[in-house]
């Protein structure tokens, strides 16, 4: 009997609302509470752009915009605006939508990376890299910052340490696969797929 090869599962094109109510959720459960519209957006940014890097799909379907700040979703701009910490400010504002398992995974660990960064930090990372970077343009408005260029960015300039992947994904070094043979190397990759 043959193996049998299983994709492992990608949750993508969620509502942008149930991504940024996990964060407000999780904000709400510190004992100093501080994500603002400003470190929210920063947060869904990151998630996209992981998300991108290591699935090749869509975490939500919000385009990123390049705004003066850094990287906006529209969307949940409208949603969340001002300078207030969200949680305190408008602690109804939630979804009950549930969140897929990988997602839940995946959003736990772009939570605890850059939960203790301040909005302005994150501001000033995100200013640093490439997609916001190349794509902003002093005094335009709505700049979408291409899927492709976040997901290139997140996979080949931010080192494997400094990234959150999807829980599903498997990350090996090219210098790894260099030692592989062919053989070795459809064997690891079966191994993985069929656990």
């Amino acid at each position: 009997m043959g193996e049998e090869l299983v994709q492992p599962l990608v949750s993508s094109g969620l509502d942008v609302a149930v991504v940024a109510s996990y964060f407000v959720a999780q904000d709400a459960l510190q004992d100093e509470p501080d994500v603002t519209p400003m470190k929210l957006q920063k947060l869904l940014y990151l998630a996209q752009a992981n998300w991108l890097a290591s699935t090749e799909q869509r975490l939500f379907n919000e385009p990123v915009e390049a705004y003066e700040h850094g990287p906006v979703v529209t969307r949940a701009w409208t949603m969340y605006s001002g300078r207030e910490i969200i949680c305190l400010a408008a602690p109804s504002v939630h979804s009950d939508d549930p969140l897929p398992a990988d997602v839940q995974e995946f959003l736990e660990q772009v939570w605890i990376r850059f939960r203790g960064l301040s909005a302005s930090a994150l501001r000033n990372l995100t200013h640093q890299q490439a997609p916001w970077r190349d794509n902003y343009r002093p005094g335009s408005y709505r700049l979408t910052i291409p899927d492709a260029e976040m997901a290139d960015y997140f996979r080949t300039k931010i080192p494997a340490a400094h990234r959150v992947v999807h829980p599903n994904a498997l990350v090996v070094s090219e210098d790894f696969l260099d030692h592989l043979d062919e053989d070795s190397a459809a064997s690891a990759l079966t191994a993985f797929l069929t656990r």
